[in-house]
C-alpha cells in the first residue's frame, strides 16, 4: 500500500479505524435478519435476548450470515482494543514527552548556567591575558633600561667626560684669552708702528720741503 492509499484511507476513515462502517454493517445485518410481520412481536424479540436468538435461529439466513457477523464483531472488538492500546501508548508518549521536555528544560537551564560561568571565566581569562601582555611589555621595557649599578657607572663615566670637557673648555678659553691679549698687544704695536711710519714720512716730507726751499733761495740769490 503506497502513501497516497494510506492517506486516502485515513482521510475517509478518520480516527475510528472503520468502526462506524463495521457497526453500520452489523446493524444492517441484524435488521435484515430481525424481520417480523408485527411490530409488537419485533419489539418483544428485540427486548429479549433469548427471543432474538430464537428468532434468528428460526431464520434460514442466520447460519449463512453468522460468520460474517462474528467476523465483523471480532474486527470491531480488535479495533476497539487497538484504539485502547493506541490511546494508552499515546498517554505514555505524552508522559515521556513531558518528562523529556522537563529534562530538556533542565538541560537548558544547566547549559545557560554553564554558559554564564564560561562567560565569567572568559572575562577572567581575557583580564589575565591583558595583564600578562602588560607585564611582558613592562618586562621588555625594564630589560631595555640598564640596571642601577650600570646606570651609576655610566653616569660616572659621563661626569668624568664632562669634567674633561670643562677642563678642555677652560684651557681653550685661557688660550683664547692669551690670543686676544697677544692680538691686542700686536694691534697696539702695529698702531704705534704705523704712527711711527707716518711721523717719519711727515718728517721726511718736511725735510724735503725745507731742502727744496733752501735750494730755491740759493738759486734766486745767484741770479740776483
Amino acid at each position: 500500500m503506497n502513501e497516497e492509499c494510506i492517506i486516502r484511507k485515513l482521510v475517509a476513515d478518520g480516527d475510528g479505524g472503520g468502526d462506524d462502517r463495521r457497526f453500520v454493517t452489523i446493524l444492517t445485518l441484524l435488521l435484515k435478519l430481525i424481520k417480523e410481520p408485527e411490530p409488537s412481536q419485533r419489539l418483544h424479540n428485540l427486548r429479549s435476548v433469548s427471543g432474538t436468538i430464537s428468532l434468528l435461529s428460526s431464520s434460514g439466513e442466520f447460519w449463512g450470515l453468522l460468520p460474517r457477523i462474528m467476523k465483523t464483531l471480532d474486527a470491531a472488538e480488535t479495533a476497539m482494543k487497538k484504539q485502547v492500546l493506541i490511546s494508552a501508548m499515546n498517554e505514555r508518549q505524552i508522559q515521556e514527552y513531558a518528562m523529556l521536555t522537563n529534562r530538556i528544560e533542565q538541560e537548558i537551564v544547566k547549559a545557560n548556567e554553564k554558559m554564564t560561568a564560561a562567560k565569567k571565566e572568559l572575562c577572567v581569562a581575557k583580564g589575565m591575558r591583558k595583564n600578562k601582555e602588560e607585564y611582558e611589555l613592562l618586562a621588555k621595557m625594564i630589560e631595555k633600561v640598564p640596571s642601577r649599578p650600570e646606570t651609576t657607572r655610566k653616569l660616572e663615566i659621563i661626569k668624568k667626560e664632562l669634567e674633561e670637557l670643562h677642563e678642555k673648555q677652560r684651557n681653550l678659553e685661557a688660550k683664547l684669552a692669551d690670543r686676544r691679549n697677544h692680538l691686542h698687544a700686536f694691534n697696539i704695536i702695529l698702531a704705534n708702528f704705523c704712527r711711527f711710519l707716518k711721523d717719519e714720512e711727515n718728517d721726511e716730507i718736511i725735510s724735503n720741503d725745507e731742502t727744496l726751499d733752501g735750494t730755491t733761495t740759493d738759486t734766486k740769490k745767484e741770479k740776483a
